[in-house]
């Protein structure tokens, strides 16, 4: 039987006005207790992750950040991630110089900054954005830039400029009122993919224990070459049937345009009743919330 993950987006989908619904996290928690996996999708940083998501009492076995950029295990440690090209940040600061209601953000693994700002953005989501420089820039690993629009019309500006100018190399997602700009390689569905890929693989030991090179045979064993070269999880040139992948089924429930990928990735995919028309185009359905999701699948009663 087949694993069963759910990969959830936050804000607009589990997250309203800084909180998580005891309902949605009561589910939750029925669902990993089932053995079930819960991996969180969303264009938030680490630090954000760590400082304001977690202390809402959300508990998760994987999360990919920063719009499929990175994916973190369940303690928050950084198991891949991939930076923005050098000189997409300076140039998106060049386009946008000058211009009313927008706020620039950059996100890394060890600090957020605020960059740019004619808004005035306060809300709770912006806490953890330092206030800086242009100049503090130089040397740091940035991996997204979220920008905030008050002007739809900047908005797609920017976002025209971006494809034309950086194609191939860093894209940007609509989020409500945000745009997130992260490497080419990266989406939602991208991240959601090469999670499911890594779990689809045979743990180490036991590929060791079927190939007959684990401690098994004799603990403290030098490995032979062709053993230390082998790929892991594989048993490609010892002569042995290598281990079928562990099948993963997978669930998406998100709100909105950058979630879009990660439906596509999805085996069964949701939008909630407030997704715009495209979103909701690419799903299978609509739920309530992610608790009457859960709830379905659990065969409980939903509301």
């Amino acid at each position: 039987m087949p694993r069963r993950l759910i990969s959830t987006d936050l804000d607009g989908t589990i997250v309203f006005n800084g909180t998580i619904s005891l309902r949605d996290r009561e589910a939750m928690a029925r669902w990993r207790a089932a053995g079930n996996l819960l991996v969180i999708n969303t264009g938030r940083s680490v630090s954000a992750l760590e400082h304001v998501v977690v202390p809402m009492g959300l508990e998760f076995d994987n999360a990919i950040l920063y719009t499929g950029a990175a994916i973190v295990d369940e303690d928050i440690r950084v198991q891949c991630s991939t930076a923005l090209p050098a000189g997409v940040v300076e140039d998106i600061l060049d386009f946008v110089e000058g211009a009313p209601g927008v706020t620039v953000f950059t996100t890394g693994l060890d600090e957020d900054l605020l960059i740019y700002d004619t808004i005035g953005s306060g809300s709770e989501l912006l806490t953890l954005f330092r206030p800086a420089t242009r100049r503090e820039l130089d040397g740091r690993e940035v991996i997204g830039v979220p920008m905030r629009f008050t002007d739809p019309e900047m908005a797609a500006r920017t976002e025209t400029y971006l494809r034309r100018r950086w194609e191939g190399q860093a894209v940007g997602f609509r989020n409500q009122d945000f745009i997130d700009v992260v490497p080419a390689s990266a989406s939602k569905g991208e991240g959601l993919r090469r999670l499911v890929a890594s779990l689809a693989e045979p743990p180490a030991g036991e590929a060791d224990r079927v190939s007959g090179t684990g401690s098994a045979s004799g603990a403290g064993a030098a490995p032979t070459d062709e053993a230390s070269e082998m790929p892991v999880g594989g048993s490609a040139g010892l002569g042995v049937e290598s281990l079928p992948p562990e099948p993963v089924e997978t669930w998406s429930i998100g709100d909105s345009w950058n979630d879009i990928s990660m439906h596509a990735a999805a085996d069964h995919s949701y939008a909630l009743p407030w997704s715009p028309p495209e979103v909701v185009a690419q799903c299978d359905g609509t739920v309530s919330s992610l608790a009457d999701l859960i709830d379905s699948l659990m065969g409980r009663p939903t509301l």
